[in-house]
C-alpha cells in the first residue's frame, strides 16, 4: 500500500502517535508524516505510507497555512500558553501598531528555532535539554512568510492566518512580535489549515481512517499531479533508475527544463525527473 493520507491530528496527540495509529490502521509497516505539530495544535498532517515515505522531505517544503491565537503582555519559557509565564506587562499598544509589527515579518527572514522544539543537537531533541533546565545556542536560520493577516485582535487577545515556507515556527514568530513591541506575547494556539495540496477540507481523522482505510488512501501520482508526464524510453529506464544523468537527445530532446512525473513505456511510474540544462535526470525516485 503506497500512498498519502491527510490527518487531521487532533489535540493533545503527538505527531509520532498519529503515525503509529496510521500504521496500525493500514496494517504497514513504512509510514512516515511530513512535519510535527506540537501535541497542543491540530490541524493538517499529511502521513505518507509505503513507498510514498520517499515523498516525506518533498512535502516538507511545500507551503504551509497557520492559524494561530495569541496574548500580549506576557512571556513564557515555551513561547506559549502550556509554558511557565516568565514576565507580565501592563501596557499594551494598540491595534494599527500590532498590524504592522506583524506584516514586518513578511518575506525572507532569519528566525532563532525555539528551545522547546523537535529539532536535535547532537542526537537529543531541543525540547529534552530544556526540560533538564538545559539551553544552548541556536543558528539562526532563514525562512520566508509570504503573507501574515491580522484576523482579530480585542486589545490584549488575538489571532493571525500565516503563510510560510519550511523551518517556520509560529511561536517563535509571535514572540518576536512581542519583543518588537516591548510588551512581550505568548501563542495560545495554533491549527494548521494547509499543506501544500493538503487542506483541512480533505483531511480525515484516524478515527475515521479505521472504517474504510484505502477510502482515504491518495495514489503518489495525484500527490505529483502539479506537474506534468514524461514517458521515458524503454532502454533509459534502468540507467534512470540506478541515478545516471543522461545527456542523450533522446530524452533530453523529449522536454524543456523543469521538473516532470517520469513513467516507463509500460506505464510504470518512476518518480519525478528534472531537465536541467543538457541533461536529465530522477531527482526522486519512487521505484
Amino acid at each position: 500500500m503506497d500512498g498519502v493520507i491527510n490527518i487531521f491530528k487532533q489535540k493533545g496527540e503527538t505527531s509520532f502517535k498519529c503515525v503509529s495509529r496510521v500504521r496500525k490502521a493500514l496494517n504497514v509497516k513504512k509510514a512516515g508524516h511530513t512535519g510535527t505539530l506540537d501535541p497542543e495544535a491540530e490541524g493538517v498532517l499529511p502521513i505518507c505510507v509505503g513507498r510514498a515515505t520517499k515523498l516525506v522531505d518533498h512535502i516538507m517544503g511545500k507551503e504551509k497555512t497557520y492559524v494561530a491565537g495569541f496574548e500580549l503582555g506576557l512571556v513564557s519559557d515555551t513561547l506559549d500558553a502550556f509554558g511557565e509565564v516568565t514576565a507580565t506587562y501592563a501596557v499594551i499598544p494598540p491595534e494599527d501598531e500590532v498590524k504592522k509589527t506583524f506584516a514586518k515579518h513578511i518575506g525572507k527572514t532569519l528566525q532563532t528555532p525555539p528551545m522547546y522544539s523537535a529539532l536535535k543537537k547532537d542526537g537529543v531533541r531541543l525540547y529534552e535539554l530544556a526540560r533538564n533546565g538545559i539551553e544552548i545556542e541556536r543558528e539562526a536560520r532563514e525562512i520566508e512568510i509570504t503573507s501574515i493577516e491580522l484576523l482579530s485582535f480585542d486589545g490584549r487577545k488575538g489571532s493571525v492566518r500565516v503563510d510560510c515556507g519550511k523551518g517556520t515556527y509560529i511561536r517563535s514568530l509571535i514572540d518576536d512580535v512581542g519583543r518588537e513591541l516591548s510588551c512581550g506575547a505568548i501563542m495560545t494556539s495554533l491549527m494548521r489549515e494547509r499543506t501544500g495540496p493538503f487542506s483541512l477540507e480533505n483531511s480525515v481523522t484516524v478515527e475515521v481512517l479505521a472504517d474504510e482505510p484505502e477510502k482515504h488512501l491518495i495514489p503518489m501520482e495525484e500527490v505529483l499531479s502539479e506537474y506534468d508526464s514524461l514517458i521515458i524510453p524503454e532502454g533509459f529506464r534502468k540507467l534512470l533508475v540506478n541515478g545516471v544523468k543522461i545527456r542523450d537527445t533522446r530524452v533530453t530532446g523529449m522536454a524543456k527544463a523543469g521538473t516532470y512525473r517520469v513513467y516507463s513505456e509500460e506505464g510504470v511510474f518512476l518518480g519525478l525527473g528534472e531537465r536541467l540544462e543538457d541533461f536529465f535526470y530522477l531527482k526522486l525516485n519512487l521505484v
